[in-house]
């Protein structure tokens, strides 16, 4: 997968980790209400996501 570099100003990382915190918790919720197993999948893929960005985004700021 190719990787790309981006600039981010100290606020605009904490909007999208907030952002992204408030995603994340909705996954969650969403994930406990899904009954249907491809949507579900979906929606834990989405979350796996989520907390990748988080992780990568955290880290980023303590460099």
């Amino acid at each position: 997968m190719a990787e790309s570099q981006l600039t981010l100003t100290v606020e605009e990382r904490a909007f999208l980790v907030s952002l992204l915190e408030t995603a994340q918790k909705e996954t969650r919720i969403e994930e406990h209400r899904t009954r249907a197993p491809t949507y579900r999948e979906h929606v834990v893929h989405q979350g796996d996501l989520i907390a990748a960005l988080l992780g990568k985004l955290r880290e980023a700021a303590k460099k």
